[in-house]
C-alpha cells in the first residue's frame, strides 16, 4: 500500500504514482485542480453511487457504470456522501443525489485519476475520489438491501 495526500488528507491504495499523469475529464472536479494519475498494482473496492438511470429535478441521470468512484471513507450518511464528493445536485442534502449503490471491482493495472472532490456542485467536497483512465474495465456489483439513509445512528 502506498500513502497519497492532497491538502494534508491521505488515502491508502494499492498504486504507484505514475507520470506524466493523464487527463481529466473534468478538471474543475478536482479540489484547485490538482490531482494525481495513479497505477493499481493490486486488487482493490471502490463505491458508485447513482440513479440507475432515472433523472431527476436538477439532477441528471447516472448509471451503475460510470466513471467516478468514491475512494477513502464512506460511512456516512446519503447527505454526507453527496456534499463531501459534491455529487451533481442542486441540493446535496436532497435524497436524489444518489438513489442506488454499487461496488466498484478493480483489477491490477487499473489507471485512475485520485484527488479530493472540489465545491463544484454546492457541496464541500475535499474528500477522496478517483476517476476511471485506462486498463481493464471496472466490474460494478449492485448492493442489493444495502440502503444509505439521511440521518446518523449512535453505536
Amino acid at each position: 500500500m502506498s500513502v497519497f495526500s492532497f491538502f494534508g488528507k491521505s488515502v491508502d491504495l494499492p498504486a504507484v504514482l505514475v507520470s506524466p499523469k493523464a487527463m481529466t475529464r473534468d478538471q474543475s472536479a478536482w479540489q484547485h485542480g490538482m490531482y494525481a494519475t495513479v497505477r493499481l498494482i493490486g486488487r482493490m473496492s471502490a463505491l458508485r453511487v447513482h440513479t440507475a438511470g432515472k433523472a431527476f429535478p436538477r439532477r441528471q441521470a447516472s448509471s451503475e457504470e460510470g466513471a467516478w468512484i468514491l475512494l477513502g471513507d464512506v460511512i456516512q450518511t446519503s447527505a454526507g456522501l453527496a456534499n463531501t464528493r459534491s455529487l451533481p445536485t442542486s441540493n446535496p442534502g436532497s435524497m436524489v443525489a444518489f438513489t442506488h449503490t454499487s461496488e466498484a471491482h478493480l483489477a491490477i493495472n487499473t489507471m485512475l485519476n485520485i484527488g479530493l472532490a472540489s465545491a463544484k456542485f454546492g457541496g464541500a467536497g475535499c474528500e477522496f475520489q478517483a476517476e476511471y483512465v485506462a486498463g481493464p474495465n471496472i466490474r460494478f456489483v449492485a448492493l442489493a438491501g444495502k440502503h444509505w439513509h439521511g440521518s446518523a445512528g449512535h453505536a
